[in-house]
């Protein structure tokens, strides 16, 4: 029986991920600032402009509402996505995740 303890144990509670370390990327990266003189070894992020995009983005398909900014201080307004008919048509036809709404 080669996968009883998966089917018998708490295997979320049980398994450990491994570290993780960025530390080889960073160098590199930090390396490669002489060339492309950007310094890309901080690392990026999303950030909020990225987040509002990709929001804006499935708004824009019919994969989610608009969000509301009632009660909210400081609420943004997303930015202006434009997708063309073109496109729409075009995600008719793709299939899985991909899919226009």
């Amino acid at each position: 029986m080669p996968l009883y303890h998966f089917a018998t144990t708490a295997l979320p509670a049980d398994t450990i991920a491994p570290e993780m370390s960025d530390s080889n990327a960073a160098t590199a990266l930090k390396s490669d600032a002489r060339f492309t003189h950007q310094d890309l070894s901080a690392g990026a992020c999303v950030d909020e402009e990225i987040m509002g995009r990709y929001i804006a983005y499935l708004v824009g398909i019919g994969f989610m509402p608009s969000p509301t900014a009632a009660g909210a201080s400081g609420a943004k307004n997303l930015p202006d996505i434009k997708i063309s008919p073109e496109q729409k048509i075009a995600l008719l036809r793709v299939g899985g995740r991909g899919a226009l709404v």
